[in-house]
């Protein structure tokens, strides 16, 4: 086994009825916050009610910033910025899934630099501080609730790139099964491709000659994941195979 560092301090909070926490986890970061989410599903299926008198009651201030798109867009990640600087947010607030979570953490970089945020993502500039970043997740697949990686697409120059720094862990990733259950069967399913892709990207690239703890790990959460697809095909609202999905989502990656 080859050496390594292990380091994730993110704090999840896990289960049904989570969300209301989401006020008093924020309180602990500043007075003032970017929302960040999709379009309408957080409106339709109540989340976004529920965010909302969780931030009043802890007597916390919102900026919204909506619209985030699948494969979030660079000129979308600017827009978000200067919302930030003009407000001098204390921290983003990102309520969706990876590609929300995922431009929340560019704008949480961006707010804080003179330069381009694209800079970070070309290898010309390092990342050294980040507003601190709070979820919740919505789609389970990509894990981005739990590491510190991000991926943007630039349509000017059509360029999809990926950026990884120690200072964009989210500090805390509220993870209800619940919201999930609204989730398509199509989009349920594109999920456990992403997370199992996610695995097994390592599985069979890994030059190591020595990994059955690694391996072993890859193998039973494709094994868990495939059978809680199977199940939520059957029935959306199957509590344990949603919950299952939403940790392994978040262990693949």
């Amino acid at each position: 086994m080859q050496n390594f560092t292990f380091h994730n301090p993110v704090k999840i909070i896990f289960g049904q009825n989570t969300v209301p926490q989401i006020g008093a986890e924020a309180k602990a970061h500043g007075k003032k916050f970017l929302l960040v989410y999709g379009r309408s599903s957080i409106k339709q299926n109540g989340v976004y009610d529920t965010v909302i008198d969780s931030l009043k009651e802890a007597g916390l201030e919102i900026v919204e910033h909506c619209g985030v798109k699948s494969n979030p867009t660079l000129s979308h990640t600017h827009e978000g910025i200067e919302i930030a600087k003009a407000h001098q947010v204390d921290g983003i607030i990102a309520v969706g899934g990876g590609s929300v979570i995922d431009e929340s953490k560019a704008i949480a970089l961006g707010a804080l630099v003179d330069h381009d945020v694209w800079d970070f993502f070309t290898g010309e500039a390092n990342a050294e501080v980040s507003l601190p970043i709070i979820s919740i997740l919505t789609i389970a697949a990509t894990g981005s609730e739990m590491n510190n990686g991000m991926v943007v697409t630039n349509e000017t120059t059509h360029q999809k790139l990926g950026f990884f720094s120690a200072v964009s862990y989210p500090k805390t990733s509220i993870l209800d099964p619940t919201l999930t259950y609204t989730v398509p069967a199509n989009y349920s399913a594109y999920s456990a491709v992403d997370a199992i892709s996610h695995l097994l990207e390592g599985y069979f690239t890994q030059s190591a000659d020595w990994t059955p703890i690694q391996d072993g790990y890859v193998e039973h959460l494709i094994r868990v994941i495939i059978d809680s697809q199977d199940s939520i095909s059957l029935n959306p609202q199957d509590y344990q195979a949603r919950a299952s999905f939403m940790w392994a989502a978040s262990l693949a990656l």
